[in-house]
């Protein structure tokens, strides 16, 4: 497998790479000592369905030149034997912050380490234009998501309960997650 560093122009062969999964479980935030013991997540089942971030309104790659200038983002993919494997996107937010915009894997690829790979290039990325932190979204719902950040160097620094208003997630928790780049990860 190698990862190649694209333009917007390949935008097609980016969005090949499905983002759905199976949902199969929720983190649920859970106050210790009503909040000044801090808090913990509990992993529980819920009732299966598949999440497809595409399938939100601007949410699917090819939407993203409508919505943003690509021309300073960071956009790969993961190829194997011919084949997208995966795919990931970095933006430029505020000054010495990146963020993770899209992380992808193809369903069959997961678990093999193309996430790693991507990630690592995306930091790379980073950190050769100086960004001191990278920063991801996930949500509670995405419990192997979150697993991956954390196993990966990431910190939680952020939990919002209210953080979407689109009926179609407005019931997830929006997690923010942060990589300080400056102390040797990746």
């Amino acid at each position: 497998m190698h990862i190649q560093q694209i333009d917007r122009s390949k935008l097609s062969q980016y969005a090949t790479v499905s983002i759905a999964y199976e949902v199969t479980t929720e983190l649920h935030v859970c106050p210790i000592h009503n909040g000044l013991g801090g808090l913990r997540f509990v992993e529980k089942p819920c009732s299966p369905y598949v999440k497809d971030y595409d399938h939100l309104p601007d949410c699917h790659p090819l939407c993203w030149t409508k919505q943003f200038n690509l021309d300073e983002w960071g956009l790969f993919l993961a190829i194997e034997n011919g084949m997208y494997v995966g795919a990931a996107a970095v933006a430029p937010e505020t000054k010495g912050t990146a963020t993770l915009w899209d992380l992808r894997v193809q369903p069959d690829a997961r678990g093999k380490g193309v996430g790693g790979r991507l990630l690592e290039a995306v930091i790379l990325w980073s950190k050769k234009r100086d960004y001191q932190a990278l920063m991801v979204e996930t949500q509670n719902v995405n419990a192997p998501a979150c697993t991956f950040y954390s196993g990966k160097g990431f910190i939680l620094k952020a939990i919002d309960p209210h953080g979407y208003r689109d009926s179609l997630v407005e019931n997830e928790v929006k997690l923010i997650w942060s990589m300080d780049l400056s102390i040797g990860n990746g």
